[in-house]
């Protein structure tokens, strides 16, 4: 979670552009597929790999969440969330989540670990640019 001082909107439209979305995601996100498959290249720790994803919630301005896997379900699913959230006069929340199950967690500990540090760094980067009034 991170405080940013800007509108839902700002946050939105800088979220949407991020590369914290992968670019299959925000063509769906854009065109409305929710519950379709997507397939979406990824690279996380110096592995590439390619997941199917299903864009599960588009909220313009609250939430974005997609569900993913490696290969086949149960062997390595992520579900992956962005919810913006109102906290005070002129702060909003940006809560980022990543839920990760399956049969090859106990050996990808580190990509995991590599992954949420991408997220946290893309997430201090959105708030840094909305904060600066660049988007």
């Amino acid at each position: 979670m991170i405080r940013i001082r800007a509108s839902p909107e700002n946050i939105w439209n800088a979220l949407v552009v991020s590369p914290a979305i992968p670019t299959e995601i925000k063509n769906a996100i854009r065109d409305g597929k929710t519950g379709q498959k997507l397939i979406v290249p990824m690279n996380a720790g110096g592995r590439g790999a390619t997941l199917t994803v299903k864009l599960l919630a588009v909220d313009p301005l609250r939430e974005i969440r997609w569900k993913g896997y490696l290969w086949i379900p149960g062997l390595f699913d992520g579900e992956h969330s962005f919810e913006i959230r109102n906290d005070r006069e002129g702060i909003t929340l940006l809560v980022q989540r990543e839920i990760f199950s399956g049969l090859l967690l106990p050996l990808l500990s580190g990509t995991i670990s590599a992954t949420k540090q991408q997220f946290e760094t893309m997430n201090a980067a959105i708030r840094d640019e909305v904060e600066r009034g660049t988007t």
